[in-house]
């Protein structure tokens, strides 16, 4: 008699599980199934979801094809689910907004034919060590990529050559040594850039271009001033306005610029901006003689007024003017990063 009270008091295996969270979010039915210690999608969903978060679960592989009949779903979170595959088998048609960061990928499929909508791609926090040249190919609508803290050492000069419409890239705290010339032509919306914490020693002559970067990262990399160095310092020396510091908890906006936060390696941590280049041979892009810099140091000059906006077009400064560097340069190398994660466009708080 004492069995049988037992087993009528366990629960029955159709409440083996905790079910998942539903809720409205404007006209989007959204599924919160994070942290229950699935090891796959539940098969109870309900088949109008636009948001599904399956995150902290313990899912080691995942395909598209077991969304394929979610044709509402257009944000999935998968952070924190022991991933290790990734297969892009069928198309998600109104996927915008795809997380996948804290897992375990070491590679990536073709995305762009099973998710031509992405606008938000977040793959940081990997084990990523190269990107094939073509997966990205057909993300024509991606506008933030983070690919931060993964293992990449190299880029394939036209990683982004289909992504015409990225905004935001976040590559920091990688392996990388040396940038590709050309790896940024035609992104022309492109605002904000993170390429501290890698291991980069220089950037190749041309390699920004004519874009406006109101924000740049690029602090905490092994920067080695010699001549090579020159076509760097110049736009140091001219954008000096657009380049930060990452502080931990802070949103770009409320930085304050610090171009003395590049710093030489192989000079007592002296900034690169200041480098006088003596001795180095005049370039066609050189806007002012090496002379002009001998006397630089890390000191407080006199800058041409320009006023601080988030708009992309206007916060960048202009070339050949004498710009203003920071008057209190933090004088230590950072340890990067704080662990910051990229939200939906509506929370645009922690994207940056």
């Amino acid at each position: 008699m004492a069995l049988l009270i037992l087993l009528f008091l366990l629960p029955s295996p159709s409440h083996s599980h905790p079910t998942c969270d539903v809720s409205k979010v404007t006209s989007l039915l959204e599924v919160n199934c994070e942290n229950q210690g699935l090891t796959a999608l539940p098969a109870d969903l309900p088949a109008d979801t636009g948001i599904l978060h399956m995150g902290k679960n313990k899912l080691g592989a995942f395909s598209t094809a077991s969304l394929a009949h979610f044709t509402h779903l257009t944000q999935l979170d998968l952070d924190e689910c022991e991933l290790t595959s990734l297969q892009t088998d069928e198309k998600l048609s109104k996927l915008d907004n795809l997380k996948l960061s804290h897992n375990n990928l070491q590679s990536l499929p073709s995305l762009g034919r099973a998710l031509p909508a992405l606008t938000i791609l977040d793959i940081s926090f990997n084990q990523l060590e190269s990107l094939s040249p073509g997966v990205l190919e057909g993300l024509s609508q991606l506008q933030e990529l983070y690919l931060q803290n993964n293992n990449l050492r190299s880029l394939s000069p036209g990683l982004f050559m289909f992504t015409t419409k990225l905004n935001k890239l976040n590559l920091a705290n990688n392996k990388m040594c040396e940038l590709p010339t050309g790896l940024l032509d035609g992104l022309e919306d492109l605002d904000t850039l993170y390429l501290q914490g890698n291991r980069l020693h220089t950037i190749p002559k041309g390699f920004f271009g004519t874009l406006l970067l109101p924000f740049v990262f690029l602090h905490g990399n092994t920067w080695y001033c010699d001549c090579d160095i020159l076509y760097f310092r110049n736009w140091l020396q001219q954008n000096s306005n657009n380049v930060y510091l990452q502080k931990e908890g802070e949103n770009v906006t409320a930085l304050t610029p610090n171009v003395a936060s590049v710093r030489c390696v192989n000079l007592g941590s002296t900034p690169v901006y200041s480098y006088p280049g003596k001795g180095c041979p005049v370039s066609e892009d050189r806007d002012i003689d090496s002379d002009d810099y001998d006397n630089f140091s890390d000191v407080p000059a006199t800058r041409a007024e320009v006023k601080f906006s988030t708009n992309t077009k206007a916060h960048t400064t202009h070339r050949g003017l004498l710009l203003e560097f920071p008057t209190s340069p933090d004088s230590q190398m950072p340890s990067w990063p704080p662990n910051h994660k990229p939200t939906n466009k509506q929370d645009t708080s922690t994207h940056i």
